[in-house]
């Protein structure tokens, strides 16, 4: 049979060949680029979309008023066409909110990621544009969390929440670089502080320089540096953690005591400094490396809108101070340099307000108003009272609740609404405008993009 150059193989060779090696089955079925990384992002993803949709329904519950179609503080919709939305599109979209945040919780499969994700983008966008007091700093950054998940995959989208999370520290600190902050919240959170220092709360300073408060921004500024570079993120991560464990112990009830949302939303950056700068530094993680050209249109499409809304959203704090981008929407946390509104009826027309509001009225310190018998609303002491959380810090939402207090008083004689603008960096002076009737009013709540007319409701003589 050799002359004719026939081979018949032994068992052995044919047994090798019906049977590779494990190693070899490997290298055949599954190309090993980048597997390691991308199973490592995506178990990333999935861990900080769970605490993320956790802290979501925790903040939630405690600012749950906020959420509900209720009738104890206006709202602002943002734009005027919703004036006289129904009440069940308030219901329909927090059920529906909820719903997506559950998904995200459970994060059992694709679908339930991304219907999730879809769930609270729709949901939470409808919500903020029926009441513009919902658009806290929290519920900003789900909504961009949420859309970066949505368009593109795990590695990409933790690219670009890492460096959106690193732009948060430093326009934070830079928000708090300037004469409000030195001198007024920064001296209450330097205070709070030093009290862990003294044995004896007499011997505590009662004020401090502002060079020793700005040790506070300057802290968080240098962080932000740290965690922008791949080389010292680790580092700066454990940092990060460790000042907002000081924020937790100057900010809770055994310092200045203020609202569950600002402590939870604190617990949440711990544990995403925890995901991002500890776990697996986002810069380590491997890209996606795409096996055919299956779906490569819509990885392609869905990363350049990512990184379009990305780099516009960490540019558009740049505007601020110019009154072209809302306050917290540029992460100007703990900031009192916002614009505001500052509302004075007369002190007749007290006794006709509601009584749970009146009693949070209390008459003006300075001569000219007391000769005159002003009196100033709290509008932040109202929010926190009847919603629990802080009013939304811009002159365009105050003036709407400014306007809904005219239904109770006499706009031309018994009311005046002063709009200050933001405070200068250096000095901080504010701009001034005085209002006085109703042609003032509309005319200055023509001057903004959006709305600043308040929602009717059914029962508007419930409001307050």
């Amino acid at each position: 049979m050799a002359g004719h150059g026939l081979y018949f193989p032994s068992e052995q060779t044919l047994n090798s060949q019906s049977h590779p090696s494990s190693a070899e089955r490997e290298s055949q079925l599954s190309p090993p680029l980048a597997k390691s990384p991308n199973q490592d992002a995506l178990k990333l993803t999935t861990g900080l979309q769970r605490w993320t949709a956790i802290c979501s329904l925790a903040l939630l519950a405690s600012t749950w008023r906020l959420w509900t179609p209720q009738n104890i503080y206006p709202q602002i919709p943002a734009f005027a066409a919703l004036c006289s939305a129904p009440t069940w599109l308030d219901w329909t979209a927090l059920s529906t909110l909820i719903f997506g945040l559950g998904l995200l919780v459970a994060n059992r499969s694709p679908r339930y990621r991304s219907g999730g994700c879809g769930c609270v983008l729709l949901s939470l966008a409808m919500l903020i544009c029926l009441d513009q007091h919902r658009l806290q700093a929290w519920a900003y950054q789900l909504l961009l969390f949420v859309t970066f998940w949505l368009l593109c995959e795990s590695p990409t989208s933790l690219k670009w929440i890492t460096r959106l999370i690193i732009s948060v520290y430093c326009y934070s600190a830079i928000g708090k670089l300037d004469y409000e902050f030195l001198h007024t919240v920064g001296q209450q959170m330097t205070q709070a502080g030093s009290k862990w220092f003294f044995r004896d709360p007499a011997t505590s300073p009662t004020s401090f320089s502002p060079w020793i408060v700005a040790l506070i921004p300057i802290a968080e500024l240098a962080i932000a540096a740290g965690l922008a570079w791949p080389r010292s993120r680790r580092v700066a991560g454990v940092f990060a953690i460790f000042m907002h464990l000081v924020l937790l112990m100057i900010l809770g009830p055994l310092g200045l005591n203020h609202q569950a949302g600002v402590l939870i939303w604190n617990i949440q950056f711990l544990g995403q400094a925890v995901f991002l700068f500890q776990w697996i530094p986002a810069a380590k993680l491997a890209t996606v490396v795409s096996h055919g050209n299956e779906n490569a249109w819509y990885r392609t499409v869905g990363n350049c809108s990512v990184a379009s809304i990305a780099i516009l959203v960490m540019v558009l704090p740049c505007t601020e101070r110019f009154g072209l981008w809302d306050h917290w929407p540029s992460w100007a946390l703990y900031a009192p340099h916002s614009s505001r509104v500052r509302v004075e009826i007369a002190s007749t027309r007290v006794e006709q307000l509601p009584k749970e509001f009146a009693s949070l009225i209390s008459p003006l310190d300075n001569t000219e108003a007391s000769i005159a018998q002003w009196v100033a609303v709290p509008l932040d002491s109202w929010s926190l009272h009847t919603l629990k959380t802080p009013i939304y810090p811009q002159s365009r939402f105050q003036l709407g609740v400014a306007r809904h207090l005219a239904q109770w008083v006499d706009a031309e004689l018994e009311m005046r609404i002063i709009v200050l603008g933001p405070a200068n960096r250096f000095t901080g002076q504010r701009s001034t405008v005085v209002l006085e009737g109703n042609s003032d009013i509309d005319k200055a709540g023509r001057a903004y993009w959006f709305n600043t007319v308040p929602r009717r409701t059914n029962d508007d003589t419930q409001r307050l």
